[in-house]
Parts: C-alpha cells; structure tokens; sequence
C-alpha cells in the first residue's frame, strides 16, 4: 500500500526549498510502543547543495511548523537518502507479512521475473524480529552489481539502517547463511538484480523473538557474556554494560575472549562504530590470539556498542576467577583451607565442606537458581504446571512468580490465565477451577454429558448415537445434522471429494477477490467460521459484511449448478476474545441473510457438546480449496484428507507451547498431508457413533503447509459449544 501524505505537503510550502519537492509517499504502518507508526518517504529534485539543506533543516522545520501540541508524531522523523533503485515502485513486487510469537513465517524466491522485490517484516511490539537466510543462489562473488541481499532496521531501505548485505556465492552445509536481529519490531528485506539469471534462488524465514534487556552484574566463580541474541547478528542501536566481580575478595578474573566479529571501523586507530570496551580499552578489529587472554582485578567492567547500521554475530566471552596465593596456586580455595581444582568449582557438585565451591555460581541458559545455591534444568521460570515436578525440589524456583503468575496455587505452582477454569485441575487444592461459570462445575464432570434437564451421563459421547441416554431425550435432539446423503462408498496430499460427499461445506467469496476462506454449515440459517478471516488488512476490508457471499454444495470452484445455493451474509459474530497475535478464540459465526433449503448437496454438520471427546490417533477429514503446495494456486476441485488427531502436548512441545487449550492439533507428523491457504474456517471433521458427523475444529493457523513436525492447528469446537448455542439463541 501506498498512500499520499498531503500534510506534509503543505507545510513545505512554508520552506525555501519547496519549489524543489516533489511529493511524500507513506508506504507501510507497524505497531509502536506509543501507538501507530507510520513510514513515510519525502521525494525532491534538487541541485546537490539544496539536498544537504532539506536534509539538514527537514526535521527541525517540520516540528516548528506543526507546533508543540504535535511534535510526538514527528519526534523521531529521520530524514536520509534512500538507496539506490529503490524508488521503482511500478516495476518492484512487495510482500507484507506478519509473525505472531511461536510461528515461522517463509519468504521465498525462485527465479525472479521483476528486478526488485522486498518484504515488509512485522512481529507484536515488544517483540524483535529474527531472520534466519537459509538459502542464497546466483550472486556474483565479490560484487554487489548483480544480485545483493539487505536487509534493514526499518520499513523504508534508508542508507544508513542496513542491518547487512550479502553478495557472495552460497555457503554449503546445514547452516544458515546468517541469522539477523532488528533492534524494533519491524525489518525491511529486499533483493535486487540487474540482469535476470536462471537459478537466482533466495529463502529464508522470520520469527517473533521476546525482546530482551542486557547488561547488568555478575557475581560468580566462571561463566560466560555474550552479545544479546548470540550466535545471531547482534540488533543494531545497543548500549550494554556489565560488571563482574568475583564472589570473595583477593580473587582475580583470567578473561578470553573466544570470539569477536563486530563491525570494523574504517580507521584502525579508532573504534566509533560497534565496539566492545573492556576497562576503558575499545575493541572492533580482529584480534590475534596472544591477546585473547588477559587477566584484571576484580571488578571488570564491559560496554558494548552497536550504532544503526551493520551488524554482525557479536563476541563471546569466557570469565573465571583464580587466586595466585601460594598454598593452592591456580586452584580454588576452601573456607578450611583445602584446595580444590578449579574444574570441579560450579560443577554440581560440593567439594568443600562448607559447599564455597558451589556457591553463586552462575546458571546457564535454561537452568534456574535454587534456594540450595544449585541449577537445576528447567525451560522457563514462573511457568511450573502441577503435571510437572518442581526443579528445585522446593519449588524455589517459583519464589518470585507471585506478581508474574495471573494464579499462584498454595503450593507454589504458577498457573497462567489460559490453565485458569478450563476444567483441567492445576492447583491440588482444585482453587484454579473453583467460581468458574462451566456446566461441569454445576454438578456434571468434564467428560459427563448434560442433559436439558441438568442431569449428566457419564457415557462417552452419547449424543446422537442413536440411543436415549437422557431422560428428557435431550441428547438425541437436534439431530439432523452429519448425513451425508449423496456419499457413494487445498488441502496438500488430498484427493478431490465427489459432489455432495461434504455437504456442510462452505465457500465464502468476496466479489472483487474470489474465494477467500472455507465455513461449516451448522443449520438452516448459520455458518461457523474462522476470525482471523474478517480482520481487515491494509489494503481489503474483510470486516464489511457486504462484500461476502456464501456458496453452499458447490464442489467445481466458480461454477453454479441446480445443486449449488447462494446467500448474502446478514452479520459475523466474531468471539470477543479473538486474539489476532496469538489466534486464541479464532472463531467466528455468520448469520446467512436467509435460510438454506436443505438438500441431498447442502447438510449441515454436528455441533459437538462441551463435554465430547475427539480421542489422539483418530482419523478425521479436512476439506477445502485452499492451495495445493505451498506457494501454488488455490484448487479448482473441493479437496478432502484424512488426517489423525494430535494429543495437546505433543503438538505444544513441537510449537513451543504455542497451541492453547482452544486449539486442537490434526495432520501427519511426517509431513505430506495439512490444510493451507484458502482452507482457513473450513472444517475439520471426525465420524462418530451412529455414523454422523461431528465438526471437530475449524482451520485456524499453522508452519507452513504440511510440513514435517508442523502439524495444522485448528480452533477446538468442542471450547465453544455454548458459546454457539447462547448466540444462535438455540438454533445451533
């Protein structure tokens, strides 16, 4: 998207260089900490004299011109030239994509037909962004005339934010060609080529990192600094400082530098760029190995500093304390005297009678410290669930969680708000699941059924078996729903559906786009579909319910039959806890704007009760248009595959603890076969007692499509099930 700024415009009519301006461009928007911020890029022809001058005053006189009350929205306007060719806008192709924290977003690149293409990169404030370049074919050794990847601290290619730039031939090998970090939540990245060239192949994918702080003081007997995101590039714009000190006194610190790749600066005599200080002496060239090893008294004081521009992988420090008293040289020294090597201090286990050896030592990545003084392994502080043994023993670990924890049990464990009232007992003394408005806390177990008339059955899934397990008959109501009449015996690695074998499923249009996403028909009058379809990009407003249409029986995309029917949208109820970050809660119900006569090619499929089970290793079906690989075309053909449910925890572990309890995991862990693109809202479906169908999930979000580990994440039907009921007022 590319849009005018003509407020701007007219506060450089006041300037004397305004016969010289051409125009101003805003070209991409992204979260800040303050609110929106917007990029924006400002054109003039002028003699190379006049450009010193608009460069110089730009900013100033823009601020004096908007007065005090507005200049927040231009307090950091930075004015630099762009890079070269980079204002070819008819003849560039731009990608915006987006990362939510726990997913991997691909950018890719096989041969080329335009000679510029870019990306904007965004991730949720707070965040960073870390690119990993995985592959980079067809560039010229030595030379960036050809082809040259950037990559930059910003959403416009300015001069002066370039993070890197690659221009060499590929590197062999499992590892990446490298691995970038921006210092906000945005990066730029654009490849370029003069000359087209067969086999110019770039790949790459991009991440959601926390942003962390750095710097800060460490007390210990040995242990390890690094640059921040070490091994990847260092973020530009870091300011870090650190102070070690040995825990007793009368010790010194031996500390080697192991590795040091930071920006060179151009003069040899100075470092004004990046550098790493250590006790007032600059560092930012190579080093030799003789001066790799130095010894100070304690404490050592470390600076480390990165300006705007090139980064590279940072440094790697060693650090260890030793005394140089003669009655244990070169070794450490117990309280009674007694000398240990200093291999055994920090190692796990006390060698001294007074525990000194193992006492403020340093905890690697992924250890916590306990209150015995030992690390111990653990993958995250203040995140301990009761299915999951204390690291420490004592729950140490946990002391500080109180004002991190949205619950803290009795004994110690930290409970997140998702573990809160979600029926799965947390805290032994059950108060996560206590005052929780659920049906099972009103006298019926998660797995019982509940009757019309409050009664529960304990039966596994009894409604609509064929059988009268309620009283009232509650449970074999409301069954006209997953037949499929006309059933005779993109989905990636599916095959097509024969007309009339999926006849809930839905195909929702928009006039000017086509197919955009997939719904389940779930009555006469409602569709169930995914959220995150009616979020509104820069450029398409998916949430005006006017521009959708629904096709229902429709098998051959865009082509109306006898058995195909139509219906405007009247409304979209999305859930109100729709998390767009995290794509919690990402469903959605569409209110037709009349009902759908119901036919051997339009059904409309089982809604499951809160309490139904969808047991791991089931075979389910997944159907839609969507794509058929990952970067093809949407399907001409409604697509099916059977896919098997994923247990909860083996699909966190492989998506970081990603998947929250609204989610439910379906696909095949050895890749070949998932929902994609354009599949989104479908539905996941599973065939159950009495032989009806069941809608188990609806499309929601996953790595890629049908990769290896990377099965697709659906929302769990089952998590809103009164939900649907209280909005369709009883209808579904």
């Amino acid at each position: 998207m590319v849009t005018s700024l003509p407020q701007i415009s007219q506060l450089y009519e006041s300037s004397p260089w305004y016969s010289h301006y051409l125009h101003s461009r805003i070209v991409a928007f992204s979260e800040g900490v303050d609110g929106l911020r917007a990029f924006y890029w400002s054109k003039f022809s002028a003699p190379p004299g006049v450009g010193v001058e608009v460069h110089g005053a730009g900013v100033s006189h823009l601020q004096r011109a908007l007065g005090a009350t507005n200049k927040l929205l231009f307090s950091r306007t930075e004015l630099y030239p762009l890079e070269r060719n980079t204002d070819t806008l008819p003849l560039a192709m731009s990608f915006d994509l987006y990362a939510k924290y726990g997913n991997n977003r691909t950018l890719s690149l096989v041969s080329p037909k335009k000679p510029y293409y870019q990306w904007r990169l965004r991730v949720p404030s707070g965040h960073v962004v870390r690119l990993v370049v995985l592959t980079l074919h067809g560039a010229t050794p030595g030379s960036c005339s050809a082809h040259k990847l950037s990559a930059y601290d910003f959403l416009l290619p300015l001069q002066n934010k370039i993070i890197a730039r690659w221009c060499g031939l590929p590197i062999s090998g499992p590892s990446p060609v490298m691995k970038l970090i921006s210092s906000g939540n945005v990066m730029l990245v654009t490849f370029s080529f003069n000359r087209q060239r067969d086999g110019a192949i770039f790949k790459a994918y991009f991440q959601a990192v926390p942003k962390t702080g750095c710097g800060g003081t460490l007390m210990a007997w040995n242990g390890t600094v690094t640059s921040p995101y070490y091994p990847s590039h260092y973020p530009p714009n870091l300011d870090c400082s650190w102070t070690i000190r040995t825990p007793l006194p009368g010790y010194l610190l031996s500390v080697t530098i192991v590795m040091l790749d930071i920006q060179d600066s151009p003069s040899s005599d100075s470092c004004d760029k990046d550098w790493l200080d250590i006790n007032g002496i600059r560092l930012c060239n190579p080093m030799v190995d003789s001066s790799r090893k130095r010894i100070y008294s304690s404490p050592v004081a470390l600076h480390f500093h990165s300006d705007e521009s090139l980064t590279h992988k940072g440094f790697y420090i060693l650090f260890r304390a030793f005394t140089q008293e003669t009655s244990c040289p070169r070794q450490f020294r117990c309280g009674d005297g007694r000398c240990v090597p200093l291999r055994k201090v920090c190692d796990g286990v006390r060698d001294c009678a007074d525990g000194r050896d193992e006492a403020r030592c340093a905890c690697r990545p992924g250890e916590v410290h306990c209150g015995n003084g030992l690390c111990k392994p653990h993958p995250s502080q203040c995140s301990v669930q009761s299915s999951v043994q204390s690291s420490c023993g004592d729950s140490s670990e946990e002391a500080n969680c109180v004002g991190k924890c949205y619950l803290m049990c009795p004994n110690k464990v930290c409970v997140p708000k998702s573990s809160v009232c979600d029926g799965i007992i947390d805290c032994k003394d059950r108060s996560d699941e206590i005052n929780c408005t659920r049906a099972w806390h009103r006298g019926c177990s998660p797995s019982s059924y509940r009757c019309a008339n409050g009664k529960c059955v304990n039966k596994i899934n009894p409604e609509c078996d064929g059988i009268k397990d309620c009283v009232d008959g509650s449970d074999e109501l409301r069954c006209g729903c997953g037949t499929r009449p006309k059933k005779k015996s993109k989905i990636v690695g599916g095959a097509d559906a024969q007309l009339g074998a999926w006849p809930w499923q839905v195909s929702l249009q928009m006039e000017r786009y086509g197919h955009v996403c997939g719904a389940s028909l779930v009555s006469s009058r409602w569709l169930l579909s995914a959220a995150h379809c009616f979020q509104d990009s820069d450029t398409i407003k998916y949430s005006d319910v006017r521009s959708w249409k629904a096709y229902l029986g429709m098998r051959v995309m865009n082509t109306v039959s006898n058995a195909v029917a139509t219906r405007q949208i009247r409304r979209v109820l999305l859930h109100p806890q729709y998390d767009q970050f995290t794509s919690d809660y990402d469903i959605a119900l569409l209110e037709l704007s009349a009902p759908v006569f119901l036919s051997e090619w339009v059904q409309p499929v089982c809604v499951p009760a809160s309490s139904h089970s969808f047991s791991s290793g089931a075979n389910c079906y997944v159907t839609g248009w969507g794509v058929l690989t990952e970067d093809g075309e949407l399907a001409s053909l409604l697509q099916e595959a059977t896919v098997k449910i994923i247990s909860h925890t083996t699909c966190n572990k492989l998506y970081d603890d990603a998947v929250t309890p609204r989610m439910l995991c379906a696909g095949n862990l050895q890749g070949g076969v998932d929902a994609c693109q354009g599949d989104s809202g479908g539905p996941l479906v599973c065939q159950e007692k009495g032989r009806r169908w069941f809608l188990a999930g609806i499309v929601s979000w996953g790595e890629g499509c049908a990769r290896q580990n990377r099965p697709g994440v659906y929302t769990q039907v089952t998590k809103f099930s009164e939900w649907v009921h209280q909005q369709t007022k009883g209808q579904v």
